[in-house]
């Protein structure tokens, strides 16, 4: 039986905790001894209820989101929360190692994670990334993680030497230093990438290294408005801007379920009516998007995904590079529409547009036909395989 460290240290909500349980329920099955570290104990709380695991709090990494959003490449982003201060970093790479040296594991698997990735290397412990394709960049030197194109090339490659310094400040004379920011992403054994081919943020063309989208299942039916027509299912964030976004739909007159999570109870009633309906939970994304004709998100990543293999398209209005990253892929594809908060008529033309035009429906459905085969639990047993084999495990 080998003992396996699960990571996940930046980034919020349930999309980087529960593909890790999905993986996590076949290595336990394998016999593997799992503790994770996990960025929001609450979330982990609700995700690995049942399972035979222990789990941690990560050292904190502190930012605030729109650290996270103002950046043009993986360097920067990283620098802009902290990274490229070596004090800041050597702080939280030291309680990784700390909780490392304490619990002895045979190897690692971590989820945009970068100061456990700098510990492991440090601790000689060897490492899996998994993530979609943002919380995974092509490890690639000239240019690396190349996000938006507003610095050019000199000073991208400047935001590298800045976090490169860092790093080997932090890494001293432990182990040979770095020679590219780059590097630190090469010395994981294998990239479990829970994304598909088409959906990937930085566009790689090798489908051999995509498992697919992973989503759990929930054994709860959606209950739609009655009603004839088109349906919407919308997932947002309660957040300045929203109000005007559950307008629009509280008004189509069509049938929408609305998943919204902090705008309850008195801040629902302007919203609800026979045809708009808010959800006080989650209940079975893949029926959700075969039973609608439009999904409306932030750029959410499994939740799209599931509406792209039902062949439903999307409007996209997200909040972070990350997600506006994903939703430009969306777009490409000819299956949706993109637009910002603060741009509400942008976002009413694009649900228009969409409801309207046969062309989007198509776009989603050739996605669908061509992944119609793809089967989810087979994608994340072979993982479980793939990752004992790259790491050295042995049950």
């Amino acid at each position: 039986m080998a003992h396996l460290v699960v990571g996940w240290e930046l980034g919020h909500g349930m999309g980087h905790i529960m593909p890790l349980r999905m993986l996590a329920e076949v290595l336990l099955e394998k016999g593997h001894q799992l503790t994770f570290i996990v960025r929001d104990v609450s979330a982990a709380q609700r995700a690995l209820e049942g399972l035979d695991v222990v789990w941690l709090q990560t050292p904190q990494v502190t930012y605030r989101p729109w650290e996270m959003t103002r950046t043009d490449c993986y360097s920067q982003l990283l620098g802009n929360i902290g990274f490229r201060d070596p004090e800041k970093l050597m702080s939280t790479v030291t309680g990784w190692r700390s909780l490392l040296s304490a619990l002895q594991p045979d190897a690692a698997l971590l989820e945009f994670a970068p100061s456990a990735m700098i510990a492991c290397y440090m601790e000689r412990i060897p490492f899996a990334l998994q993530g979609n394709g943002f919380f995974c960049p092509p490890a690639e030197e000239e240019p690396f993680g190349v996000i938006s194109n507003k610095l050019s090339e000199k000073q991208r490659r400047h935001q590298d030497v800045m976090l490169l310094d860092s790093i080997n400040t932090v890494i001293g004379d432990s182990r040979p230093a770095l020679e590219h920011v780059s590097e630190l992403y090469r010395l994981s054994c294998l990239n479990v990438l829970t994304s598909f081919r088409e959906l990937d943020h930085f566009c790689r063309d090798n489908d051999d290294i995509f498992r697919g989208a992973w989503v759990p299942s929930i054994p709860i039916s959606p209950r739609w408005p009655k009603g004839e027509g088109k349906r919407i299912f919308a997932y947002l964030t309660a957040r300045p801007g929203v109000d005007k976004v559950l307008a629009m739909l509280s008004r189509t007159g069509l049938p929408t379920l609305v998943y919204c999570p902090g705008v309850e109870g008195k801040f629902r009633a302007p919203f609800e009516n026979q045809k708009c309906r808010f959800l006080d939970g989650l209940v079975d994304i893949k029926k959700l998007a075969e039973q609608s004709s439009l999904g409306v998100f932030h750029g959410n990543h499994s939740s799209t995904a599931m509406f792209m293999l039902a062949g439903t398209p999307t409007m996209q209005i997200p909040l972070y590079m990350e997600q506006l990253m994903f939703a430009r892929r969306i777009k490409a594809m000819g299956a949706g529409e993109i637009a910002t908060l603060d741009q509400p008529q942008r976002i009413a033309a694009g649900i228009n547009a969409i409801m309207s035009s046969p062309g989007y429906g198509e776009s989603a459905r050739r996605f669908a036909d061509q992944y119609r085969d793809y089967d989810q639990n087979c994608a994340i047993r072979q993982a479980a395989a793939d990752l004992e084999v790259a790491l050295g495990l042995s049950a």
